[in-house]
Order: C-alpha cells, then structure tokens, then sequence
C-alpha cells in the first residue's frame, strides 16, 4: 500500500536535516514534491512524500528520535490511508 505523507516545511526540513546518516530516510525525503495552495490569497507550501509502508514506518520511526513534530505529519499519512 502506498502512503502519502504531507509535512509542513519547517518539519520536512527539520527532519532531512537531521537525518544526513540515514540513507534510505533520505532518499526517501529528498523525493519529495513541493505543493503550493493558494487560501485567503495566501500561498501555503507543503511537501507530499509518496512510499511504501515499510517506509513510511521507518520514516516515523526516525522521526520520533529526531524531530518529534514531523512524526506527527508521518501519523497522519498513515493514519488517512487506513482510513481508506
């Protein structure tokens, strides 16, 4: 099952930061796609992160150590696919 996982930018660069030694985390990060929206004409960016579940476990994982705030946005991915 694939996952979607949006992060607000400070939490996507917070997390990419601090996982320079973790290649596969990494990678996974670094393919992420920037969204612009346009609300109340404001433009607001997110990053939407596309992978497996496997992944998307060991991103939390990571992320709970790391940067606690994008483990948040990594749960709710997960948590709206199951929903599905």
């Amino acid at each position: 099952m694939k996952i979607l996982i949006e992060m607000v930018p400070d939490h996507y660069d917070g997390l990419l930061e601090g996982c320079h030694g973790f290649q596969d985390a990494f990678s996974i990060l670094k393919n992420g796609v920037v969204l612009h929206c346009q609300t109340s004409g404001k433009d607001q960016r997110s990053i939407a992160i596309l992978c497996d579940e496997a992944q998307a476990k060991r991103l939390l994982e990571l992320a709970a150590r790391l940067y606690p705030a994008a483990a948040a946005d990594i749960v709710r991915g997960v948590a709206f696919e199951r929903e599905l």
